[in-house]
């Protein structure tokens, strides 16, 4: 029943998808909530797996969003969506990443986050590298063919930024008649 905000991953083939969820509070908890990494030559993504385990979460959670680029996955977030789930796009262009990226990387360095510990996602950080340029400071792998994968710190970071948008957001009190 936790308000959460699910980031979602998502790949095609020869490569991973993930499932992560932030809850929606003062200081954000990050956990796996799934993830399908690619098995060698001919992968192919269970698309229906996700969308599956898109809905189990919603059915453990309070999702509040569902936050995923559209990139290869308009179709999954329209039928998720037409299911009545809160599907959000979050395409991963620098000018959504580069401060989803530097908000995340605050949070961390302040202490107002925590995870759950999991080694595959502590892994997929550990495989990050921050790309800067002239938009600011980013999560990238170190090449683009880079076979260490960072799917659930993408996951997490766009995961982070809208629950700490959301977190944000003044609440109305029904009883006591207050914002």
């Amino acid at each position: 029943g936790t308000d959460v905000v699910i980031g979602l991953d998502g790949s095609f083939s020869q490569d991973c998808t993930a499932l992560v969820a932030v809850t929606v509070e003062e200081t954000p908890h990050v956990d796996v909530v799934a993830l399908w990494e690619s098995t060698g030559d001919g992968y192919r993504v269970p698309v229906v797996d996700v969308e599956e385990e898109i809905r189990q979460a919603c059915r453990r959670f309070t999702v509040r969003e569902i936050v995923c680029d559209p990139f290869r996955w308009q179709r999954s977030m329209q039928a998720l969506e037409a299911e009545n789930l809160p599907v959000v796009e979050f395409p991963q262009s620098p000018a959504r990443m580069t401060p989803a990226t530097t908000r995340m990387f605050e949070a961390v360095v302040n202490g107002t986050l925590t995870h759950s510990g999991d080694g595959r996602l502590a892994r997929h950080v550990g495989n990050c590298v921050l790309r800067i340029d002239s938009r600011g400071s980013r999560l990238a792998k170190e090449h683009q063919h880079s076979q260490r994968r960072i799917d659930l710190a993408v996951a997490a970071v766009m995961a982070y930024a809208r629950a700490a948008d959301l977190a944000a957001q003044p609440t109305y009190d029904l009883l006591n008649s207050v914002w």
